[in-house]
């Protein structure tokens, strides 16, 4: 992770990742806008002030201008705000590469400058976990973590796709959610005994796991994080999480993901 100086930190703010995988495919029009309006109206200190299709420029939309770009034709749909918090991000729907279907995901991309900023982000995930469901989710410092050789690219969780996980999951990050791909992989007794600071269970088949109390634990006190991690993985079974030390081809435990 870049060094950053703490004045550099309170002034732009801590660029935070995240992505969520969606179980359904919110195939149909009216369905993809309520995703959209959820991320409007449960996310509200990030509301986007642009979108902008795979098809078209950026441009101010109103609920009722995204109602209908929902029923449309297009592959991603991506948003920016520009003002205090700012912040981007991108829609991709469900789509099906060589190596199999591709979630429907959320990616953000926010500059979070205090605990309560971080609070938006992470009760927005776990409102979609629990309303939509999730096979995964993670929110993490930007560029903190390692990466793992998916189907083409080395690649860390920010860049992850569905094919990526179905190789190892690339790392654990500083908060994430395990849905139930996940939690009937590890087992939910072991995912809610988990050595870190916040363990909840979402749903009875979705957990949160966060490794300590603030995101800023990672610009602040990164090795305690970094030891945190390994503790959690280790608890949880490091043989599903990616490890450059072991040899090429070596075979990781994975979920099966229903899509």
């Amino acid at each position: 992770m870049k060094n950053l100086s703490q004045l550099e930190v309170s002034r732009r703010g801590l660029g935070v990742e995240a992505t969520l995988f969606f179980i359904p495919d919110f195939s149909v029009g009216e369905s993809f806008y309520g995703l959209i309006k959820d991320f409007v109206f449960y996310l509200p200190g990030y509301q986007p002030q642009t979108w902008a299709t795979d098809f078209s420029e950026e441009r101010n939309l109103s609920l009722i201008d995204l109602r209908s770009i929902a029923r449309q034709e297009w592959s991603l749909l991506h948003w920016t705000r520009s003002a205090s918090p700012s912040g981007t991000g991108s829609f991709s729907k469900r789509h099906v590469r060589l190596s199999g279907p591709e979630h429907l995901s959320h990616r953000l991309l926010l500059s979070v400058k205090n605990n309560e900023q971080m609070e938006w982000l992470i009760g927005y995930m776990q409102y979609c976990a629990a309303s939509d469901g999730v096979d995964f989710a993670f929110c993490d410092a930007a560029g903190s973590r390692q990466g793992v050789r998916g189907d083409d690219n080395l690649t860390s969780l920010g860049g992850c796709s569905t094919a990526t996980l179905r190789t190892a999951l690339p790392d654990l990050s500083w908060g994430q959610i395990f849905g139930k791909a996940y939690v009937e992989l590890f087992g939910l007794e072991r995912m809610l005994s988990c050595p870190a600071y916040r363990v909840e269970q979402l749903t009875p088949d979705s957990v949160y796991v966060q490794l300590t109390k603030s995101v800023f634990d990672t610009f602040d006190n990164a090795a305690h994080v970094h030891a945190i991690k390994q503790l959690v993985k280790r608890h949880l079974d490091d043989n599903i999480f990616y490890d450059p030390n072991r040899p090429k081809g070596h075979v990781y435990r994975t979920p099966q993901f229903d899509l």
